[in-house]
């Protein structure tokens, strides 16, 4: 399995490739409501986006309190 790691709206996400259908899972730990994948890594990441932005939309418009980033991305110069 090949995990790697990405930041959207100050949300940390991973994407999981595993050798099956759907190839590309994401994984929201601060979210864990949000279910998506893609066939790909770029429509992985882009569903995971969309998926996001539409469950901070759903939060707000029924009144609940957004979730907090509780994880960051740290990028450690080699």
């Amino acid at each position: 399995m090949i995990d790697t790691t990405h930041c959207y709206r100050d949300y940390v996400f991973y994407i999981r490739y595993l050798p099956q259908d759907p190839a590309y899972s994401v994984d929201f730990p601060d979210c864990p409501e949000i279910i998506t994948s893609g066939a790909t890594l770029s429509q992985a990441f882009a569903n995971a986006c969309e998926a996001l932005d539409l469950h901070l939309e759903s939060c707000q418009k029924i009144g609940l309190p957004l979730p907090r980033p509780q994880h960051r991305l740290v990028i450690q110069a080699a």
